[in-house]
């Protein structure tokens, strides 16, 4: 009999599978609930509603990402005030919370906010692209979340919940068509296969011309994009005790690498630069970039991210989970971030990360509202990156030539090999006094271990050996000490302790007072740079950001949210990239840490429904942060002290609004509308404030409005993105000889249209 149900339900499978594409979800049952004011979230490791949760927590369902347009990460900072995305100089996403952010090039550079899938940890930002899609919903946590999450994550975490297999047979189709030849196909198909075992497969592919033109060459073009992502789940329950959970998560990446923009020429060594930089066109439009001839700034990653999930309760209030999870990641990208059709800083840039992750945890129930936690980790990560730097063009090596008549050295490998391991334990207690009052107090002590080798190989004309002086055919030129020729092998070992203490206050069932004080912990990082000497190899070591935080939310009959929270965070030993002066390089990155800086800041949130089918949902962040006694290299190579400045890509405000009505327009038809706004003040892409990497503030405006049916069997979407084509850069930095941007998505529009089953 069981057979035959199996079989039955395969047989449904492919016959939903042959009908249909597979693509994301759209209405669920979480979605419902956020529709009424209220959204289920797992921020503790517990199923409760977001209102109950005593901490700052944007909590987003599936469905209102599919209306918002957000696909990933790089887009949360719509409807998330406070959040922010970075694209680094090597298209390495960096992702900021409340001003808490590491901006590195390299794909090992391990984050202060980890994006989490289904609470597994995708560890290296790199990683990321692939879970934004077929949601339940998003979490998006501020402030540390090291107790329970683990380190890497002093700015807080993002834990994309995936939709999973549903009781009854369901599946639908997304397809989509816009501005640049842009489109989009995608669907899901989910049910039970027999008693207790349901399966979910979901798809999704993006695709689109280019969007860019050289600005040396107007018939060159660039932009486009190729990216298909598949999912694939299964859930079984094994009687009344044991339930699992399996998924499995890729995506292939072939999109073109965003070009840059020349802003200004700021040459290295002066007397050396390429007589034709100066002639080249400054950048002030969206659409204009350039890149080198016939370099193809382009991509080629692909993910493979398991994972595997076990609870079993061993009682009614006792219950024992284990997650396990392992990722491969594979890039070789060819980038040029130097926005010149020149050989300035153009690289293809290889790399793998092999991830395994492992928790153990025992959870329970005690007295009237209580509930603990115990459990340990471990994490074992490897990451092997190497970037072929060819800078004929650039003034720091063109100097030799110029000064000392020798070649100037062709391509190089800066290659690094870093294999992280953290252990963990921790523990925490929620203890109820009464219906009223609760406190929270927990703690975690984490080991970590990053043994790391780093090499600047020789040119392959086998210059750099020859003007360095270093005899024969060396492996690696950077000098250890007197001698040169070898690796730079370095082991940092650190460990910590991070902790939360707090105490909430619901006087009734609609309103949560909180105050928090938590302490988390970044570790530290090795730098992927060209070196002469091995100090430039010298790790950062790990921050240490100790939070305060006081908030409230509040709920009127459902149709007014009212959330707030003021925080203060003590910050020793910040992360950073700064910079060095090495003779005969010039200015070159290196990685520092600041001893002290603080951040202040408060965030509000309203959400509004005054009649049926109209929703107000606004937000706005306040983060004033500032740096201490510090003194170091600016972009530029002047030694100057940066007390008092604010962190290089915090904004001070930030803040969104999201507007929905829907309304019959017949018995048979629904109609919709909404729009959004975000805005963004002014900020600074680099240490020292310099005019030149100045990022301007901006308010973006999108529009949509469409037509359903009354049961949302299928929906047609009209839709705007950036409107007024606002022209806008989400990053401004200095590299060798240039200042350079990289410009936000002009104007786009098109259409969607969706159908469920």
């Amino acid at each position: 009999m069981r057979s035959s149900k199996i079989q039955m339900g395969l047989t449904s499978w492919l016959v939903i599978a042959t009908c249909i594409a597979p693509a994301t979800a759209w209405a669920s049952a979480t979605d419902k609930q956020a529709q009424d004011g209220d959204i289920i979230v797992t921020a503790t490791k517990r199923a409760e509603s977001a209102n109950d949760v005593p901490m700052s927590i944007a909590a987003v369902s599936g469905a209102d990402l599919l209306t918002a347009g957000i696909k990933s990460a790089d887009d949360l900072g719509k409807i998330v005030p406070g959040f922010t995305f970075t694209q680094s100089a090597y298209s390495t996403p960096v992702y900021s919370l409340r001003g808490v952010g590491f901006y590195n090039y390299d794909i090992a550079s391990t984050p202060t906010v980890t994006i989490y899938q289904d609470e597994a940890p995708l560890a290296f930002s790199a990683m990321s692209r692939g879970a934004g899609f077929d949601l339940e919903r998003v979490e998006v946590l501020k402030g540390p979340q090291g107790l329970l999450f683990g380190s890497n994550s002093t700015g807080g975490a993002v834990n994309y919940i995936a939709a999973r297999p549903t009781d009854t047979l369901k599946a639908g189709m997304d397809a989509g068509y816009g501005r640049f030849n842009a489109w989009e196909l995608g669907g899901f198909v989910s049910g039970p296969l027999a008693d207790g075992v349901g399966v979910r497969i979901a798809a999704r592919h993006e695709g689109s011309g280019n969007w860019q033109h050289s600005s040396t060459r107007p018939a060159d073009g660039n932009g486009k994009r190729n990216f298909t992502q598949m999912r694939a789940l299964l859930d079984i329950a094994s009687g009344d005790r044991l339930t699992a959970k399996f998924g499995l998560t890729a995506f292939w990446d072939k999109s073109d690498v965003q070009a840059a923009q020349l802003h200004e020429v700021t040459p290295l060594v002066a007397p050396a630069i390429d007589p034709q930089l100066p002639t080249f066109p400054l950048v002030s439009d969206s659409r204009t970039a350039d890149w080198t001839a016939g370099l193809e700034p382009k991509r080629d990653d692909r993910l493979l991210h398991a994972t595997a999930r076990f609870d079993y309760e061993l009682t009614d209030a006792v219950t024992l989970t284990s997650l396990t999870s392992y990722g491969h990641y594979k890039q070789n990208d060819r980038v040029d971030p130097d926005a010149t059709s020149l050989q300035i800083v153009d690289t293809i840039d290889r790399g793998s990360i092999k991830s395994l992750f492992q928790e153990v945890r025992l959870s329970g129930d005690f007295g009237n509202g209580g509930r603990w936690i115990i459990g340990a980790n471990y994490e074992n990560n490897k990451v092997a990156e190497t970037q072929t730097l060819t800078s004929t063009g650039g003034s720091g090596f063109r100097a030799f030539n110029l000064f000392f008549g020798a070649p100037i050295p062709d391509a190089i490998d800066i290659s690094s090999t870093q294999k992280f391991k953290n252990l963990s334990a921790f523990t925490n207690v929620d203890f109820a006094f009464n219906d009223q009052f609760k406190a929270h107090a927990g703690v975690r002590y984490t080991d970590t271990r990053d043994q790391f080798s780093g090499c600047t190989g020789n040119s392959a004309n086998g210059a750099l050996a020859l003007i360095l002086q270093i005899p024969g055919n060396p492996a690696c030129t950077q000098f250890n000490g007197p001698t040169a020729g070898d690796p730079t092998r370095s082991t940092l070992k650190q460990d910590n302790l991070s902790w939360r203490v707090g105490l909430d206050f619901s006087p009734n069932n609609d309103t949560l007072v909180y105050a928090n004080v938590s302490r988390g912990f970044k570790v530290g990082a090795f730098p992927l740079i060209p070196a002469v000497f091995s100090f430039q190899y010298d790790p950062a070591t790990q921050e240490k950001l100790t939070a305060y935080e006081a908030g409230f939310k509040l709920s009127l009959r459902r149709s007014v949210q009212l959330n707030g929270a003021v925080f203060y965070y003590d910050y020793a030993d910040k992360q950073v990239l700064g910079s060095d002066n090495v003779p005969p390089f010039g200015t070159l990155n290196r990685l520092v840490n600041i001893p002290k800086s603080k951040v202040t800041g408060a965030e509000l949130q309203l959400i509004l429904r005054p009649v049926q089918g109209l929703t107000v949902n606004g937000g706005l962040t306040y983060v004033r942060s500032r740096i201490g006694d510090f003194t170091n290299i600016d972009p530029l190579g002047a030694t100057r002290n940066f007390k008092g400045e604010a962190f290089p890509n915090t904004p001070k405000w930030q803040g969104s609004v999201a507007v929905d009505y829907g309304f019959a327009l017949s018995a048979s038809l629904n109609g919709f509308v909404g729009a959004n706004a975000t805005m963004r003040s002014k900020t600074n892409g680099g240490l020292g404030e310099n005019q030149v990497l100045d990022i301007n503030g901006y308010t973006l405006v999108d529009l949509r409005a469409g037509v359903s049916s009354p049961d949302e069997r299928w929906r047609l979407s009209f839709w705007g993105r950036n409107i007024f084509d606002k022209y806008y850069w989400t990053n401004a930095y200095r590299i060798a000889d240039v200042s350079a941007r990289f410009a936000g998505m002009p104007a786009s529009y098109g259409a969607t249209l969706a159908f469920r089953y």
